[in-house]
């Protein structure tokens, strides 16, 4: 089956954006002093934003972050325009460089139990990113708006059409979003079910089917690590009894269904579909993508109607 399709290429930015991006990413992530490099402190949007450094040719990977790359250079394929928009977001919204505003433009009340508010302390400012294309109001620093600016996400003031599905792979909170509804996501449903690919199939199936055998050997590597930990620490740690043939499956469901979603992570895209072995080699692994998740949820449910868990969240 033949993958990818002609998306928004026409819509993203003329180069040079990637040089944005690099000066971005590099002056915001955590640094690591003792590799004199940059530390992702395995949070997700530090992660992905090491990750993007490395794709854009100029850091190279270490156990705990990234290092700056000797004679570092950009790529002369560089990868996917989205997932470096979202790599850009996730780390200005961590970084709390980026405020997403209630669709008013108020500021969300602080959720739990309790908030910390100092007092006398300003208001804080109004949303200087209007709401605009399905998305809605914010408040971005001014080294976050260049970058968005040059991205193409934002334009006068307001977020721009192209910058709508981007937002649903990370939807804020705050702008009660929805694409599920949508006819753009129902109509790429259809698609990735026409169209999926032979080898991702055969790997769904394969995911999905959970057996007796597999239920026998996950209660047998629960009674093991039981059984180590009790030599190691003694008869009288506390330790909790080995699984339960139906903890074992519901344990194996969750480790597959993961397993699921990291294949729409890597092959597959809103603009493109299933991606080619060439456009896949060029996107990055955003990870808890959550329009990436609602297409494996949907898909999964299609496929496999008799198996819920393949299409649970």
């Amino acid at each position: 089956m033949q993958r990818g399709r002609d998306g928004m290429a026409a819509n993203i930015p003329a180069a040079g954006w990637a040089a944005d991006v690099v000066d971005f990413l590099s002056r915001n992530l955590p640094r690591n002093d003792e590799e004199d490099g940059w530390d992702h402190m395995f949070l997700t949007a530090y992660q992905i934003g090491c990750e993007a450094l490395v794709a854009l040719g100029q850091a190279d990977e270490t156990s705990r972050g990234t290092i700056p790359r000797k004679n570092a250079r950009l790529p002369d394929e560089l990868p996917r325009w989205d997932d470096l928009c979202v790599s850009v977001l996730r780390l200005a919204a961590q970084q709390r460089l980026l405020f997403y505003r209630l669709p008013d433009g108020s500021v969300p009340l602080a959720t739990g139990d309790w908030g910390i508010y100092r007092i006398g302390a300003p208001p804080p400012p109004p949303p200087n990113i209007a709401a605009a294309n399905g998305l809605g109001p914010a408040f971005a620093t001014s080294e976050v708006l260049t970058v968005l600016r040059a991205l193409g996400l934002l334009t006068e003031g307001r977020w721009t059409e192209i910058a709508e599905t981007v937002f649903w792979r990370d939807w804020p909170e705050e702008w009660e979003m929805d694409f599920n509804s949508d006819p753009r996501f129902s109509d790429a449903v259809e698609q990735a079910l026409a169209t999926i690919p032979a080898d991702i199939r055969a790997e769904m199936d394969k995911l999905v089917t959970i057996t007796n055998t597999d239920v026998t050997a996950a209660v047998k590597r629960s009674a093991s690590a039981a059984e180590e930990t009790r030599a190691k620490y003694g008869p009288n740690a506390s330790i909790g009894p080995p699984d339960t043939p139906e903890q074992a499956r519901r344990g194996l469901e969750f480790l597959r269904r993961a397993e699921l979603d990291w294949l729409f992570f890597r092959h597959w895209r809103l603009a493109d579909g299933w991606l080619a072995p060439k456009e896949a080699s060029k996107a990055l692994e955003i990870f808890h993508d959550d329009l990436a998740i609602a297409m494996r949820r949907a898909v999964a449910k299609r496929l496999y109607p008799n198996l819920t868990f393949a299409a649970a969240r």
